[in-house]
């Protein structure tokens, strides 16, 4: 079953986390995949009706077999209740102990959690995408401010001047009064042209006899421009930060996704794990159980037919196996807080006594990969490689910038006004209607720093750091080459053992039934035999069940190594919707 999860809003610890989001009113959409679902571009071998039928294992090996030796806690109550209920004295106490045993991994509150549950729960609550998923968003509020230097500028000012003092002539007044304000809009244009238009306004007024006008009203509309010819000339060069600020935000995107892939990888680790220790727990639960019945069989006898050497060995035995199984209970307990801790759900607190049952074994098809075509999908699609490669622009973009800031400042400017004079500011405005008087400016402005040092040293900065961009670039991309090989070569080799694996166990099985562990009298030779023939059958099911789980988790890697983690568990990253 495909279960899907929708969320809506913005910054507002979400319930779902799983997307880039970068403007208020994200949409984010959630889909995770069964889990038998075969990895896109790949096929299980031989016939579909066969490959089902033999539930996804090697020709020749019954889902059953397996089961029989990998057996989950929950069902073992279900597994001995014909022994409890119908066997003899001695397999009463035999699975009565296995039983209580087994039980120790038993916690007051059970949950049930499928893979998919689990996916679901670590998209929606995962405390490293919550944090992550502001990433993108940061980033786009940069790209708006390097936008933002192309928008125009209302500017203003305004001053009063009052003043007295003596004069030498009866040419110039002894006190002034002067009042100005001027109004107006600048921007700079891609090319870096600044332009500016303003209107001023000014009214001066003074007790010098000669004056005509007095108070007079001074208005002037003006329209400035200033071109640079050498340093700040340019489309590219003024749109540079533009583009290192796009190139920034879908880094950040990758970044995000990258993330997300890191955190399904380990959320898929840690279920599988799970899984691993608590079938370890059964495994071994049952070998402690058989050398406690051989224990107490031969402790019986001490004093008729047991030597010393044969009752301390088997004590030997039992304890180290006691160890072992309280080593395991232990594992069961850590696979549990770190399964979650990566979902993070409130509902699945770690303060709470909480036993996990995790459904399903990691059984699916045999899945057929082409190396040259794995490669090709990975360096399509692996998110660190495009990251490098925008790091490379970002380096050229600042090579750019820095040429062009060792260049002479050589800047043409321009400036037209338009006057008037009156008795009032209407006059003085109507004046300017009219167009009567007219000014025109034009000038060059030069100037270069004595040695340009700082300039030319930023230059050598950037041309080093695309140096270093390029040699991540190919680094990271030899990286990638090498996680997808072995990731093929993983997949191969994990699924090749499971057959050897689990006749190496039902060997072992035939080899203990083959001793008879109940002889009333048994040598040194034989009950040594029979001791390393229950520890090799505990060994053989505890790496057949590793050897299943690294299965699993080579299919894993080698879609991470790929890149298509996220399309392998249906995670989509939506789109945004404005509410």
């Amino acid at each position: 079953m495909t279960h899907t999860t929708w969320a809506w809003g913005w910054m507002a610890l979400l319930p779902v986390v799983a997307a880039a989001q970068t403007e208020p009113g994200v949409e984010t959409k959630v889909t995770v995949r069964a889990t038998d679902q075969q990895p896109a571009g790949e096929q299980a071998t031989g016939d579909p009706a066969q490959t089902a039928e033999r539930g996804g294992l090697p020709e020749g090996i019954d889902p059953e077999r397996l089961r029989n030796h990998l057996i989950d806690p929950q069902v073992v109550p279900q597994l001995t209740e014909a022994e409890l209920r119908d066997g003899d004295k001695e397999d009463q106490k035999h699975y009565a102990r296995l039983l209580e045993r087994v039980g120790q991994v038993r916690r007051p509150r059970q949950v049930s959690l499928t893979l998919e549950d689990a996916i679901e729960r670590m998209l929606k609550y995962n405390f490293a995408l919550e944090v992550a998923r502001y990433n993108p968003a940061i980033e786009a509020t940069r790209v708006v401010e390097a936008e933002a230097v192309f928008d125009a500028s209302l500017f203003s000012s305004m001053s009063k001047v009052i003043q007295d003092r003596p004069s030498g002539s009866q040419l110039a007044a002894t006190d002034f009064d002067r009042f100005y304000w001027n109004t107006g809009v600048r921007k700079v244009l891609p090319t870096g042209m600044q332009v500016s238009t303003s209107y001023s306004l000014e009214r001066q007024f003074t007790s010098l006899a000669f004056q005509q006008i007095n108070p007079q009203y001074f208005s002037q509309l003006n329209l400035g421009l200033q071109q640079p010819l050498l340093r700040g000339f340019g489309i590219d060069f003024n749109r540079s930060a533009i583009v290192v600020a796009v190139n920034n935000k879908r880094i950040a995107d990758y970044q995000f996704q990258q993330r997300i892939r890191e955190s399904l990888r380990q959320a898929e680790v840690a279920f599988w794990q799970l899984v691993q220790a608590r079938r370890e727990v059964v495994i071994s639960a049952r070998l402690l159980e058989r050398f406690e019945s051989i224990y107490q069989n031969l402790y019986a006898r001490k004093d008729f037919d047991v030597n010393k050497i044969q009752l301390e060995d088997t004590k030997a035995n039992l304890e180290t196996s006691r160890a072992d199984f309280l080593r395991v209970l232990s594992n069961v307990r850590n696979a549990e807080d770190q399964l979650l801790s990566l979902l993070n759900d409130p509902e699945l607190s770690l303060a709470d006594d909480l036993e996990i049952l995790p459904e399903g074994l990691p059984v699916f098809p045999r899945i057929l990969v082409d190396r040259v075509g794995e490669l090709q999908t990975a360096l399509e699609n692996r998110s660190e490689i495009r990251e490098a490669e925008l790091l490379v622009s970002n380096a050229l973009s600042s090579i750019g910038q820095a040429r062009n800031q060792t260049l002479p400042r050589l800047d043409l400017t321009f400036n037209y006004a338009v006057d008037g004079l009156g008795k009032s500011a209407d006059r003085s405005f109507d004046e300017v209607t009219k167009n009567d008087f007219n000014e025109y400016t034009v000038g060059i402005e030069f100037e270069v720093p004595i040695g340009n040092r700082a300039a030319k040293s930023r230059l050598i900065r950037a041309r080093l750091t695309l140096a270093q961009a390029e040699a991540e670039l190919r680094r990271r991309t030899e990286e990638v080459i090498t996680q997808v090989s072995v990731g093929v070569r993983n997949l191969d080799t994990n699924w090749s053992v499971l057959l050897p694996r689990l006749e190496s166990v039902e060997a072992g099985v035939r080899q203990v039934q083959a001793i008879d562990a109940r002889a009333e009298r048994k040598d040194f030779a034989q009950l040594n035999a029979e001791l390393g023939a229950l520890n090799g059958l505990a060994a053989g099911r505890r790496q057949l069940l590793q050897a299943l789980i690294d299965y699993h988790i080579a299919v894993i890697d080698l879609e991470a190594a790929k890149g298509t983690l996220l399309q392998y568990n249906n995670v989509i990253i939506a789109p945004l919707k404005e509410n």
